[in-house]
C-alpha cells in the first residue's frame, strides 16, 4: 500500500479533522442565519454577514497554510488555481474606489451626486463607500464556501454541508407555509412588516424564495438519487428516500404559495426531469431484473399526480390570483406599443454598460446611475422618472456596474473549477444535480435578481464548490479502488 492510500485510509479512520468541523460550523451558522433573518436583506443582517465572514477567511488561510500535498490531479494552491479571478476582480473595484465618476454635494441643502471627471481608461465608481462594503460581502460569501472545496477531504463531510442546507430549507418552508395558510399580514406571523407584499417565510421577495428553494431542491433531488443508488436497507421503505421525497414536496409546494410564477415553472421543470430520470432508471433496472415495470411506474406516476394536485389545491388561491394578474398583464401589453416595461428597462441598462464597456460605473452603483439611462416616464407625470435598485437581470447589471472586464472575471471564476474536472469519470448523481441548480438559477438571473439576495448567493455559492469537490473526490474514490 503506497503512502498516499495509507494516509487517506487513516484520514477516513480517524474522522473529520477540528479544521473541517469549523468550516462545516462556520457556513452552516453563516446560512441559517442569512436565511432567517430575512435572506440577509436588512442592513443589520449584512453588517453581521460582513463580521461573522471574516472568520470564513481565516479558516481560508489557515486551510491554505495547513493543506495537504496535492495528490489525484488536485493542487497545492487552488486559491491560485481556481480563484485567481475573484483576485482580480478584487484588484479592479479596489482601484475603482480611488477614481469617482461621481461626486457628492449639497443642491437645494440636500446631498446629491453630480458627474466627476476620472481618469478615463481606469475603472471608476460612482459610490466607493458602498463598492467596498459590497466586495467585501461577496468576497466573505465566495471564500466561506470555497472553503468547503478547499478543505474537506471526503464525501460524507459534503454530504453533511448538503444535508444543513436542505433541511434548514425544509424548516423555512414549512415556516412560510403556516405564516401563509393563517393570511399573516407581515414576516415572522406578522410581528415584522415587510417593505413588500411579495413577500414569503422569512424572504421580503417572492423571486428570491423562489430562487433559494430551486437551489435547495436540487440539493434534496441529488441526495435522494444518491440514497436510492447506494442501496442498503432491507427496501425503499426503510431507507431515507421518502423521508426526503417528502421534504422535497414540501419544498416544491412553497414556491407556488410564494406566488413566484417563473420559479413555479422552473421547479417543476426540474423536478419533472428528476422524475423522468427515476422513471427510466426504474424500467432499465425492471429489465435487466426480466420484470415488469408497468405496475410500479403506474404507482409512481399516480403518486405524482397526487402530490402536483395536493400541491395544487392548497395553493389554489395564490394560483388564482396570479392567473388573474397574468392575464391582466397580457392584456396590457397587447395595447402597447413596446412588450412591456421590462424591455425598456433592459435596452437602457444596456445602453448604460455600452457607455463604459471595459469597466462600468462601479460596483453598487446601478441604484445611483442607472437615472441618467433611464428613458420611462410614468403615464400620471410626464416629468416624473420611475426609480429602479436593480435592473432585473443580473448580467446586464454586472456589465452595467464591472463591465466586461469584471463579469468575464465572475464567469471565469465559475468555469476555472469547472472545466478542472473530468465529468465523465464522475459516477455520482449528486454533483450533476447541484451544477442543474446552479445553471437554471443563472438563466433565471437574465430575467430577475437572484443574486442581490444574501441568501442566494451563498447558496449559490456553496451548492457550486460542493458539486465541484463532490465530484473530485468521487473521481479520487475511483481510482483507490482495487482494478
Amino acid at each position: 500500500m503506497s503512502d498516499a492510500e495509507s494516509s487517506s485510509n487513516g484520514a477516513r479512520r480517524r474522522g473529520p479533522g477540528a479544521l473541517d468541523r469549523l468550516v462545516i460550523f462556520h457556513f452552516s451558522t453563516l446560512l441559517i442565519f442569512t436565511a432567517w433573518a430575512f435572506g440577509g436583506q436588512a442592513p443589520w443582517v449584512r453588517a453581521v454577514i460582513a463580521a461573522w465572514g471574516a472568520a470564513g477567511v481565516l479558516l481560508f488561510i489557515i486551510g491554505c497554510v495547513t493543506r495537504p500535498k496535492a495528490t489525484a490531479g488536485d493542487t497545492t494552491w487552488p486559491a491560485l488555481r481556481f480563484l485567481w479571478p475573484l483576485w482580480l476582480y478584487d484588484v479592479i473595484v479596489i482601484a475603482s474606489c480611488f477614481n469617482p465618476n461621481f461626486n457628492e454635494t449639497l443642491i437645494a441643502g440636500r446631498p446629491s451626486l453630480v458627474m466627476a471627471d476620472p481618469v478615463w481608461w481606469l475603472p471608476s465608481a460612482a459610490r466607493p463607500l458602498l463598492a467596498w462594503k459590497e466586495l467585501w460581502q461577496f468576497n466573505v460569501i465566495v471564500l466561506s464556501c470555497f472553503n468547503i472545496c478547499l478543505v474537506l477531504q471526503r464525501r460524507g463531510l459534503i454530504r453533511t454541508v448538503l444535508f444543513v442546507m436542505g433541511l434548514n430549507a425544509v424548516a423555512l418552508a414549512v415556516f412560510g407555509t403556516f405564516q401563509k395558510l393563517a393570511h399573516s399580514d407581515g414576516l415572522w406571523f406578522g410581528l415584522v412588516p415587510s417593505p413588500n407584499p411579495k413577500y414569503f417565510s422569512t424572504f421580503i421577495y417572492h423571486n428570491h424564495w423562489g430562487a433559494f428553494t430551486l437551489l435547495n431542491t436540487a440539493v434534496c433531488v441529488g441526495l435522494l438519487f444518491h440514497y436510492l443508488r447506494r442501496g442498503g436497507e432491507r427496501d425503499i421503505w426503510h431507507s431515507p428516500v421518502l423521508l426526503g421525497a417528502l421534504a422535497t414536496l414540501l419544498l416544491a409546494l412553497s414556491v407556488p404559495l410564494s406566488a413566484s410564477r417563473s420559479c413555479t415553472v422552473l421547479t417543476g421543470l426540474l423536478l419533472f426531469g428528476a422524475l423522468t430520470h427515476f422513471l427510466l432508471r426504474l424500467v432499465r433496472r425492471r429489465r435487466e431484473r426480466h420484470e415488469s415495470a408497468l405496475l410500479p411506474v403506474a404507482a409512481i406516476v399516480f403518486a405524482a399526480l397526487l402530490a402536483v394536485a395536493a400541491i395544487a389545491y392548497l395553493s389554489r388561491e395564490v394560483i388564482a390570483q396570479r392567473t388573474r394578474l397574468t392575464t391582466e398583464q397580457l392584456a396590457h401589453i397587447a395595447k402597447e406599443d413596446t412588450l412591456n416595461s421590462r424591455l425598456t428597462l433592459y435596452r437602457d441598462t444596456w445602453r448604460m454598460a455600452a457607455a463604459k464597456p471595459a469597466f462600468g460605473w462601479g460596483l453598487e452603483s446601478y441604484a445611483h446611475v442607472f437615472w441618467v439611462f433611464n428613458t420611462q416616464r410614468t403615464a400620471e407625470a410626464v416629468f416624473y422618472i420611475p426609480f429602479y435598485a436593480e435592473a432585473h437581470n443580473d448580467w446586464l447589471q454586472s456589465l452595467a456596474e464591472t463591465g466586461f472586464v469584471g463579469t468575464g472575471l465572475l464567469a471565469l471564476l465559475l468555469l476555472g473549477p469547472l472545466l478542472s474536472v473530468p465529468w465523465r469519470r464522475v459516477g455520482s448523481v449528486i454533483p450533476r444535480y447541484l451544477l442543474a441548480g446552479c445553471v437554471i438559477v443563472l438563466l433565471y438571473a437574465w430575467v430577475e435578481f437572484p443574486f442581490a439576495n444574501p441568501a442566494v448567493m451563498l447558496t449559490f455559492c456553496a451548492t457550486f464548490y460542493c458539486a465541484v469537490r463532490y465530484a473530485m473526490l468521487d473521481i479520487r474514490e475511483q481510482e483507490k479502488e482495487p482494478r
